[in-house]
């Protein structure tokens, strides 16, 4: 099974599938952990897209992120089943702060700036991402999900 999971900021990517990873044995890679060093400075593209295309070449996967840059087309054609995670403002943005203040504690640094609230409020969900998800969802979708309440998302979870 391979599976792309997308979504806004803070929409429960990295914990939607750390939970799949677990209930279903599937290795799971975070774009976000291999793109971003532990003082937010991003890694070179030449160091990450082979990441990326090695753990694609395994038999089970999942992907979280959005990264259009990053075998965005081959990933979403690979998948056996694509997740959009489109939850509203608020719930991202309380769930990326907290987010953020945990990761402190892991050695990274506490980086929720001004540029990161707007990124999370409106930066990533600007009108060119939305249209994005909202051809994916038409072009995939015989194998998309698009969860936009928390209740939603509880309920997937529960079917797995």
């Amino acid at each position: 099974m391979k599976i792309a999971i997308l979504g806004y900021a803070g929409s429960g990517k990295t914990y939607l599938s750390d939970y799949i990873a677990q209930k279903k044995n599937i290795p799971v890679l975070h774009l976000d952990d291999i793109k971003w060093d532990k003082e937010w400075k991003p890694v070179d593209d030449s160091v990450v897209l082979p990441q990326v295309a090695d753990f694609m070449a395994k038999e089970n996967w999942i992907i979280d992120g959005y990264y259009t840059y990053l075998l965005i087309d081959e990933r979403l054609e690979d998948a056996d089943k694509i997740v959009l995670l489109l939850l509203p403002r608020l719930v991202c943005f309380f769930r990326a702060l907290k987010r953020t203040m945990s990761r402190k504690k892991d050695g990274y640094k506490n980086d929720f700036n001004w540029w990161f609230v707007k990124f999370t409020l409106f930066g990533c969900r600007n009108k060119e991402r939305q249209n994005y998800y909202a051809e994916i969802a038409e072009k995939y979708k015989d194998k998309t999900v698009v969860l936009k309440k928390k209740r939603q998302v509880e309920e997937f979870m529960k079917k797995i």
